[in-house]
This record gives structure tokens, sequence and C-alpha cells, in this order.
């Protein structure tokens, strides 16, 4: 009992953070809730990702068609297999399979969707499924956007642009801030907790977790994550402790720092308790993956019917694991809410895109397959809800061998929360046209982040006056709740 109050108190410390107590909006939560934040460095293809697929001659597969050329999906609605569990069955050959390359497969076909304008990339199966089973929401063309503009108003300067649009760097910043208009340091979600210094169990800030690598999503003014590895503490944690150690036997009188000395000391101590944790206390699963093998297993490259290992994108099958883990570890310790961030680069496609994206979208959906798999067989699906972000869609013309940076794109929320379908409109993809800022065509978003993570931190538990708080530039939208999750 001692160990579990003591790791309630020390969870909310980053590992390099100084908690200092501010006003809190006093919300008592009494369930557990945990978002799980996948961010797609570079620049996903949102277009090739849910491709138009009605018939529509500007907005569906017709000018989709024509623009892209050079790396469009072929028209060819696929087949999924099913167990018989209802399950995605890849046991017997995949239905995006092309002369045993992923690269062929990309471009091969996609699912279509009963009442959806977009069907999903032939390489997502696992996604496609969870589409039709009514636990994925697809939101359209959705970027950093401070109000919403015209063509025309933004090329006259009587609306604003996000600073630096179209660059990775400032738009990062943008999309981890929650406001396109301001380059901040703080991200929306340290802000969030640097208001719920209670939310859990009245001792802590909560717990923001980044596996392997961080933004500064996670940073607030009182608020710093806690940065953890696929297989739990970093080990380089261990010698910087060393090293801080000798710092501490150093003399100090002043009160702030010791005061933060003691703070640094708890940090430690809250890693050997995770880190304990995750190796004695974490899941064990039963089910089984769309290959008939454990779920996070690495699928065999005779298996995916590819001619080259899946590479980097094992990566985030292996983060999703972590994620299950420790969020499994946070419920069953008494947190009250937790969000998870996992960084998942590579998606700068300006060349040979239909080999890198291509595993790209496969190592995303064998995660998010496995994933919510795993939080079904722990009756967690309904608390844990999963959604990516990016530093901007790509153009909706192909460049001969690519795309390049753009605007608005397309983005998905998954989980047993969620209310599955289509959210929002697919704007004209005709070059040059009023929805296009450029003749490249960089699309104007019609729904903004803010609008996007308001909806989320309303279903977290968020109060319509904190989200007007993290998220100012809500109050120039008129909907602020695209309604895709179950409050």
């Amino acid at each position: 009992m001692e160990n579990r109050r003591e790791f309630l108190k020390l969870l909310g410390l980053g590992v390099s953070s100084l908690t200092i107590p501010v006003s809190s909006y006093g919300e008592e939560f009494s369930d557990y809730k945990a978002l799980v934040v996948i961010y797609n460095s570079g620049g996903n293809d949102g277009l090739n990702t849910f491709i138009p697929s009605s018939d529509d001659n500007k907005t569906g597969y017709p000018m989709y068609e024509k623009i892209r050329e050079n790396i469009r999906v072929a028209n060819n609605n696929l087949k999924l297999e099913l167990d018989g569990n209802g399950e995605v069955d890849l046991s017997g050959g995949n239905p995006y399979n092309s002369n045993n390359s992923l690269k062929e497969g990309y471009l091969k076909g996609f699912y279509k969707h009963k009442g959806l304008n977009v069907a999903t990339n032939g390489l997502m199966p696992e996604v496609a499924h969870l589409v039709n089973k009514g636990k994925v929401a697809v939101v359209l063309n959705c970027g950093n956007l401070i109000e919403p503009a015209t063509k025309s108003e933004l090329l006259s300067g009587a609306k604003l642009r996000p600073p630096f649009l179209f660059a990775h760097n400032h738009q990062t910043r943008l999309v981890m801030n929650g406001e396109a208009g301001v380059l901040k340091y703080t991200g929306w979600a340290g802000r969030l907790f640097d208001n719920w210094t209670d939310v859990n169990n009245g001792d802590i800030y909560g717990m923001n977790i980044s596996i392997g690598r961080g933004e500064h999503l996670f940073y607030g003014d009182k608020t710093t994550p806690i940065n953890i590895g696929t297989k739990g503490i970093q080990k380089y944690s261990y010698l910087k402790r060393e090293l801080y150690e000798n710092y501490l036997k150093l003399e100090e009188s002043d009160i702030f720092q010791n005061l933060y000395k003691n703070k640094r000391k708890h940090s430690f101590k809250m890693e050997e308790i995770i880190s304990n944790d995750f190796e004695n206390n974490s899941p064990t699963f039963s089910s089984l993956n769309s290959y008939g093998d454990k779920l996070f297993s690495i699928p065999t490259d005779k298996q995916l019917q590819q001619d080259s290992s899946l590479t980097a994108d094992i990566d985030v099958l292996q983060k999703l694991e972590a994620v299950a883990k420790l969020a499994y570890i946070g419920k069953n310790r008494g947190l009250k809410r937790q969000i998870f961030f996992i960084y998942n680069g590579g998606y700068d496609t300006h060349s040979s895109q239909t080999s890198q994206h291509a595993k790209k979208l496969r190592g995303l959906s064998l995660g998010i397959g496995d994933f919510y798999k795993a939080m079904e067989e722990l009756k967690m699906e309904k608390e844990v809800t999963l959604f990516n972000i990016s530093d901007f869609g790509r153009s909706s013309g192909d460049n001969g061998d690519g795309t390049d940076h753009a605007w608005g794109g397309s983005y998905f929320v998954v989980g047993g929360a969620v209310k599955g379908g289509e959210y929002g409109t697919m704007p004209d993809l005709t070059l040059g046209s009023d929805d296009d800022l450029t003749k490249k065509g960089r699309l104007i978003p019609t729904i903004s982040f803010s609008q996007y993570y308001a909806t989320l931190i309303k279903w977290f538990g968020a109060n319509d006056i904190l989200l007007n708080k993290l998220f100012p530039e809500l109050t120039n939208f008129s909907i602020k709740n695209l309604g895709f999750m179950d409050n």
C-alpha cells in the first residue's frame, strides 16, 4: 500500500520536472481515460492514406486520378478476408499483394467503406477493418488554421496564415501548441496538466509520457514529460542518476536549489518504480494479430509478402506495445488521466513515395490493429483513444515521384469511444481551384487543429472554460466540437 501511495505521489514528476502547485479547474474523475498521440513527422500524405473514392468530378476519384498520375492508388476495391471471429485474417495471403512488393501493393487498390467518400489504402487492412466496425473517425482537410478563411482572403492578407507556412519545424511547433497563430514553447498537453494539478488522486499533475522521443507538446509552465524507451526506462537515465547524485553531494544553501534537488531525487525514484512495474506487472496478451501470431510480434517478410524488411516501421509497433502496457499499469495504479506520445518519423515524401510511404502505412496499420486488440482484451478500448497528427498535409498534385509540403490533410481517431465515420468535407482537388492556395495543390484547411483537439479533450474531461483557455482560437469557429467522440 505504501509503495502505491509513493507511486501516485511521484508519477507526475517529469524526469527533469519541478512541480509547483497552481490553480486547478477542480475536476475529479472516478474513471480512467488515456489519449495516445501518434506524430507522423514530416507531413503525412493523407490523400494516399484515405483515398477520395466518390464519383464527384472535383472532390472524388476522377480528379484524384487526374492530378496524381504517377503515384495514384488504383480504383480497385480490395476484399478483406475475415476469420471465424470476424477479424482480419492474412494467414492465407494479403489482399494488397502484388509481385511480393510493398511498393506495388501501395498502388494496387483500396478498401471502400459504405457511406464514406474516402477509402483506406490497401496496405492498411487492419485500419480498414476498424473503419468498417465504426471504430475510426476520418477527419478531412484539417490543419493549422487561425480562423476560417477563403483563398481570396488569404492572398489579400485580409485573413492571416499561420507563420512560416509549409516549414517543418514551425508547423510542428504550432501543431504541438494547439494555436496556429503563435509560436509558443508550451504545448497543449503540458498546459492541460498545468491546470489539472489534482487530477490523479489529488497529489500529482498527471502523467505525460513520451515513448522514445519527445516534443514540446508535453511542456507546460510547470509540467514536463517522462521519456521512456520501448522496454521501460531508457538506459542512459541510470548514468544521469549517478552523475546527478555526485552533484547532490555538493553543499547548497539556496532554498530553491534544495527544493529542486529534492524533486530530482523523487524523479529518479519514480523511474525505479515505473521500470519495476514495466518489468514485473505488465499484462500478457492471448489475442492474435492478423497473421495469426501473438500481438506485437514482428511479421516476417514472407508474411508481409514484400521484398525488403519493414525497417523503421517496426518502431511504431513496438512503441504501441509499450503504451498498451503502461496504460494498463497506470489504470491499475489508480491514475485517472494519462497522455502518451509516439514519434513516428519518415513521412517527408518528396521522392520515392511509393516505397517510403508504403512501409510507413503498413507498419502503422499493423501497430494500430494490434493495439486495438490489446485494448479490447484488457477491456480498455472505450477508455483509450488513439489519434494522429502531422506537420501538415502534402500537395494534392504529385511532383513526379512524390509530393511536396502543403497544408490541409486527413487524420484519424481510433477507439471504442469513437463515433466512426467521416467528419468534414473533401475539398475541390482541382489544381488552382478556390480550395488550393497555390496551383500545386496546397489545400486550405476547413477544420482547425484547435477544433480537432478540443473534441478529444472534451471527451477527456475538460470543461468549456478550460478548452477556451487551452485553445484560444477555438472562439473563431462556430463549431467547437466535431462530434466524433462519445461524450
